[in-house]
């Protein structure tokens, strides 16, 4: 979706591997390439059969059963798959095209040594080669995945820095401490210390692959407890954890978008259209839900806010693919996120 369907580099790939395949029916055919119209032969047509089969299979295996089998860690599934799939290569053909090769092999020898050859002189050759089709296709579609998460990473991560504690939080957050401090509010040093943990937390957890689901609720925490320092009705946020969050991992910084964004776009400071963030947690798998009143005014910043969504988005199809559901409704007056995510490993 967002991604070309492959690179260049793996284009000229594809096309060398094909030559290969559609080359191999004239390797095999070496020893009777003297012979006139051998490619009417019907161990020739066999061959080139299975040729196709194999190179069909290959990018079926690539793009299809890779991605829906193997990295779904539906290990007995494709095995089985891989199973008959190779007797489907490579019996097609001879039932299709008799073949004359054995005939041809032993039409010189006596008839007391005359005797078809060994089943794995048949078979060996082709489970080899059946192997190393599958074995370069994982190879290549693994490196492929890690391409893309490793640049999904790198995007996210400079994503992070940028916008997470971004400059308006921050210099909002500085300024409502400063006036707390001019105050000799208590609260003035319990503010440092949560945006400390806060720029501690970016800094050290958000490159990671999973972190504690507790460190990342921490991390909400305190972004919702400072934001509401410019409150003067601290009831119009409506925040309830509701579960046990022990134990279980999650990707840094993955739920913290959407509530921010309800920050910057919703009615705020007013008790009778509170921002609702509640997260539900029921064994391994967490709920968020987000609901915020729309202000009736233009944000110069809604582009970026769309940016930071559509990241979000890519990192759940990456990470919890076939795991999360999302679904968002917006109209005139309300926008609500409802999340579903399964984290277990």
């Amino acid at each position: 979706m967002y991604k070309n369907l492959f690179s260049k580099r793996e284009l000229i790939i594809f096309i060398v591997i094909s030559i290969g395949f559609l080359m191999m029916p004239t390797m095999f055919m070496r020893d009777i390439s003297s012979q006139q119209n051998f490619y009417q032969q019907p161990f020739f047509i066999r061959i080139t059969l299975q040729s196709i089969l194999l190179l069909i299979f290959f990018l079926f295996n690539y793009f299809i059963l890779s991605s829906k089998l193997y990295f779904q860690k539906k290990y007995i599934i494709y095995f089985l798959t891989l199973i008959g799939s190779f007797f489907i290569i490579y019996k097609i053909p001879e039932l299709v095209v008799k073949s004359e090769r054995i005939q041809q092999l032993t039409a010189n020898t006596t008839p007391l040594v005359r005797k078809a050859p060994p089943a794995y002189f048949l078979w060996a050759p082709r489970i080899l080669m059946y192997l190393c089709m599958v074995l370069i296709s994982l190879f290549l579609r693994h490196n492929k995945r890690y391409q893309e998460i490793k640049e999904e990473k790198q995007l996210s991560e400079i994503a992070y820095l940028r916008a997470q504690i971004n400059p308006h939080f921050l210099f909002n957050t500085l300024n409502n401490i400063y006036a707390l401090t001019l105050q000799k509010s208590d609260y003035a040093s319990d503010a440092v210390m949560k945006l400390s943990k806060m720029m501690r937390f970016v800094v050290s957890e958000s490159s990671k692959d999973n972190v504690p689901l507790l460190q990342d609720l921490d991390y909400i925490k305190n972004y919702i407890e400072l934001q509401k320092l410019r409150f003067v009705n601290k009831n119009s946020v409506d925040f309830i954890i509701d579960g046990d969050p022990k134990q279980i991992n999650i990707s840094p910084l993955l739920l913290i978008n959407f509530i921010e964004n309800a920050f910057k776009y919703g009615v705020l400071d007013d008790v009778t259209h509170p921002i609702k963030v509640y997260i539900t947690i029921d064994n391994k798998f967490l709920e968020l839900y987000v609901e915020n009143e729309i202000e009736n005014i233009q944000f110069d910043n809604v582009e970026s806010s769309e940016v930071g969504l559509i990241n979000t988005y890519k990192r759940l199809e990456y990470l919890y693919t076939n795991r999360y559901d999302l679904k968002i409704h917006k109209d005139k007056n309300q926008y609500i996120v409802n999340l579903k995510l399964n984290l277990n490993d």
